[in-house]
C-alpha cells in the first residue's frame, strides 16, 4: 500500500494510534547534502504495511501526532538517522522508541549488527537487498522498489517480539530502556552552535589569539552556509584551508586563488564570502580553549588492562564492549577515578561493570586466565 493523499494517511494514522507499537523505516538520501532528505517513510502495525509518500503529501502532521504519541512505541533499526530526520521536521525527539540493533547489542549479537543479519539470526528468513542505492526521490516509485522498501518494515515485529522476549528472561529490559531513553533526548539531535565548531577542528589547538578569532568565524561562516545550501561542508573548503587562512589570511578574493585546496569554482562562488567571515571578530578578545587532561604515557598500560577487563566481562555477559564503554571512558575513569563523569558510572552500566572497573583500578580484583577456557576472568571482592 501507498499512502499518497492527506486523507489516506489521517486515516491509517488513526488506526494506528489503537496499537501498543508501530514498525518504521525510511528511505533518504544524504550523499552531497548537508541534511539527508527523506524519500519514503514506511510503516507497519495490525497486520497491515504501508508506504507513505512525503513528495506527494504536503502536510505530514497526522504521521507527526503518531510519531508523538507516548502510549505507541515506535520500533526502529539503527535508528539515529531516522529519528534525526523526524527531529528535523517536526521540531520534537520522537518517543517512546525501541531500536532493535541497540537491543541486539546488549544481548550480544555484536556491535552495529545489520537489520538483514538480525532477521536472519532471529528469524531464519533472508531479507533481499536488491534496491539499496535506489534514489528514493526519484518518481514514480516501481512496485519492486515499495516492495523492498516494505519488507524491511514488516520484518521489524517479529525481530523486536524476539528481541523482547531475550530481554525480558535475560533481565536487561531496563538496561535497553535506559539506552532507548538516550535515543528520546533533544539535545542529541540539536544542532551544535556554529561558532563552537572551531574546537572541532584539527590543528586548532596550534592557534591563538586572533588566529582563533579568524578560525572561529570561518568555519561558523562555512557551516551556516553549508546548511543555507543544504552541501556538505567541505564541498565549500576543506578543513587544512580554514586553518591556512586562520593562520595567514588573505584580504582579496583573488589572494584566495593562491590558497592550495581551494578550486578556482569554490573562489568564485564562495570567495567573497570567506573573505567577509575572515574580518569579524576583529577587536573580540579570543576565546578560551579548553585543554583535555593528557594520561602520563606510563599510565597508559593501565588504561588498556582495563580495556582487557573490559572486553572480559562483556564476553562473560554476553554483551557488545561498545555499549559498555570506549578507551575514552576507561581514560577518564583512570584520571579521575569515581569522579569521572562518563556512561560507566552511571545507571545500569555502573552495577554491571563499573563497579568491577573500579575496583580494578583501586586493587581490590584480580585478574586471571581460566585453565578451562582459556579466557580471562575477573574476580573482585564483591564477586567473590
Amino acid at each position: 500500500m501507498v499512502i499518497e493523499t492527506s486523507a489516506e494517511l489521517a486515516a491509517l494514522c488513526s488506526d494506528l494510534h489503537k496499537g501498543p507499537a508501530v514498525y518504521i523505516d525510511t528511505e533518504f538520501v544524504g550523499e552531497g547534502r548537508y541534511s539527508a532528505e527523506i524519500g519514503a517513510i514506511q510503516i507497519a502495525a495490525n497486520g497491515r504495511a504501508a508506504l507513505i509518500d512525503p513528495l506527494a503529501i504536503s502536510d505530514l502532521t497526522p504521521l507527526f501526532d503518531l510519531l508523538l504519541d507516548p502510549e505507541v512505541e515506535k520500533v526502529l533499526h539503527a535508528g539515529y538517522q531516522d529519528l534525526s530526520i523526524f527531529f528535523g521536521m517536526i521540531g520534537r525527539p520522537v518517543a517512546p522508541v525501541f531500536d532493535v540493533q541497540i537491543a541486539a547489542a546488549l544481548l550480544g549479537y555484536g556491535e552495529e549488527i545489520s537489520l538483514a543479519d538480525l532477521v536472519s539470526r532471529t528469524t531464519n528468513k533472508r531479507l533481499g537487498k536488491s534496491h539499496t542505492f535506489t534514489d528514493w526521490l526519484r518518481r514514480p516509485l516501481t512496485d519492486k522498489q515499495v516492495e523492498y522498501a516494505l519488507e524491511d518494515v514488516r520484518c521489524l515485529q517479529p525481530v523486536h517480539d524476539h528481541l523482547l522476549r531475550e530481554l525480558i528472561s535475560r533481565k536487561r529490559l531496563k538496561w535497553a530502556r535506559e539506552d532507548f531513553e538516550t535515543l528520546e533526548d533533544a539535545s542529541r539531535f540539536t544542532p551544535d552552535d556554529p561558532r563552537d565548531m572551531f574546537r572541532k577542528i584539527r590543528g586548532v589547538d596550534r592557534l591563538d589569539g586572533e588566529e582563533l578569532i579568524r578560525l572561529r568565524e570561518i568555519v561558523a561562516w562555512r557551516e551556516e552556509t553549508a546548511r543555507e545550501h543544504n552541501i556538505p561542508p567541505r564541498r565549500i573548503c576543506i578543513d587544512p584551508v580554514l586553518v591556512e587562512l586562520a593562520r595567514r589570511p588573505r584580504s582579496s578574493v583573488a589572494e584566495l586563488s593562491e590558497v592550495r585546496g581551494l578550486s578556482a569554482g569554490q573562489v568564485r562562488r564562495f570567495g567573497p564570502g570567506l573573505i567577509e567571515a575572515l574580518g569579524r571578530g576583529a577587536g573580540e578578545p579570543p576565546p578560551k580553549l579548553t585543554k583535555p587532561l593528557l594520561l602520563p604515557q606510563d599510565m597508559q598500560p593501565t588504561v588498556d588492562f582495563l580495556v582487557l577487563c573490559l572486553r572480559s566481562l562483556a564476553a562473560e555477559m554476553q554483551v557488545s564492549p561498545s555499549r559498555l564503554a570506549n578507551r575514552s571512558d576507561l581514560t577518564a575513569v583512570v584520571l579521575h577515578g569515581e569522579r569521572a563523569r562518563v556512561p560507566l558510572l552511571r545507571g545500569w552500566r555502573r552495577e554491571a561493570i563499573g563497579e568491577a572497573l573500579l575496583a580494578t583500578l583501586q586493587g581490590r580484583a584480580t585478574a586471571r586466565i581460566s585453565p578451562d577456557t582459556q579466557r580471562v576472568h575477573l574476580d573482585w571482592k564483591e564477586r567473590t
